[in-house]
């Protein structure tokens, strides 16, 4: 999170990178290779699900900007499933707490 100079926005992201930076299993830059230059894994499948998770993500995010808060947790709790990260976890809590304040949970 970031506090523009001169501003009281504060903004933040949630977006990342379209491809996977580096290798699950040694960590080793990926340059946007589907197989690891260090270890040699094949991660095309893992790339495949993480994308999905990504774009799961997205439409919840699509659906919360349009008031649907129950489907966006329906799809928020998919996408933690196949791809966590701490920033889909609080949104998911974000949307949870906000489905529950309109009473559609």
């Amino acid at each position: 999170m970031r506090k523009r100079a001169g501003s009281s926005a504060i903004s933040c992201s949630i977006s990342r990178p379209d491809i996977m930076m580096h290798c699950p299993i040694c960590r080793a830059l990926l340059n946007g290779a589907d197989t690891c230059r260090r270890c040699r894994a094949e991660l095309r499948q893992v790339q495949d699900v993480e994308r999905r998770g990504r774009e799961l993500a997205d439409a919840a995010m699509h659906l919360l900007a349009l008031g649907n808060t129950a489907a966006a947790n329906r799809l928020l709790r998919r996408a933690r499933i196949v791809h966590a990260t701490p920033e889909l976890r609080l949104l998911l809590a974000m949307a949870t707490t906000a489905a529950r304040s309109s009473g559609e949970v």
